[in-house]
């Protein structure tokens, strides 16, 4: 029998919170991208500052998502550590009873009273019987643990695709602004593809 043991989880690294990315950061290059562009004749540049607020607001609120999900996992890592923990003390009770099973037993069969060896078989029936409860109880934090283990990895995933997002944002934000500055129609598409795929790896994030 695979019993659990405190150290089955294995050791996790601990993940860093990463901090919320603030969208007035990207409405700051906006801005600048705003100021940039007035009086350009590249009509498609004029689109710079909206496209960068937009990715601005994006960057904000997949950054706060991937936080919350953070979060959810430090729960779910802590619930799993209690429900293995649970359960290794339940298997250790349930060996323990095993044990005293086998061991009154062993004594019953060697006693000469038989009032003794009838007290006996009672004490091995009260530690067998305690037994099943045990072991059900044991199975049911096992199966508590791996399924908060399992919601904690789905949740690893999600993050990352946010964390992904969020980090093309930003660097599309940034793009959007150089091209505003440099007047550079090709920095601007570039840009737009970069936040086309932040919000891919977000729609990604939200379906896993």
């Amino acid at each position: 029998m695979a019993h659990v043991t405190k150290g089955s989880l294995g050791a996790r690294p601990e993940r860093a919170r990463v901090p919320d990315y603030l969208a007035h950061e990207g409405l700051e290059h906006a801005e600048r991208a705003q100021a940039a562009v007035q009086g350009t004749s590249d009509p498609f540049l004029r689109f710079v500052p909206v496209a960068a607020a937009v990715m601005a607001v994006l960057a904000g609120l997949s950054s706060l998502y991937g936080n919350r999900l953070a979060e959810r996992m430090l729960k779910l890592g802590g619930a799993a550590v209690l429900s293995q923990t649970r359960a290794s003390d339940t298997w250790a009770e349930y060996e323990a009873d095993s044990l005293k099973a086998h061991v009154t037993q062993a004594a019953s069969l060697i006693a000469s009273d038989p009032k003794e060896r009838k007290q006996l078989a009672a004490q091995v029936r009260t530690f067998r019987n305690r037994q099943p409860p045990l072991r059900a109880e044991a199975e049911r934090l096992e199966e508590d643990r791996t399924a908060a283990v399992n919601d904690m990895d789905s949740s690893e995933l999600k993050k990352l695709r946010f964390d992904v997002g969020t980090a093309l944002f930003q660097i599309s934000i940034v793009l959007a602004s150089i091209a505003a500055m440099v007047r550079r129609r090709p920095l601007f598409i570039a840009a737009l593809i970069g936040g086309a795929l932040g919000v891919l790896s977000c729609i990604v994030g939200l379906l896993l």
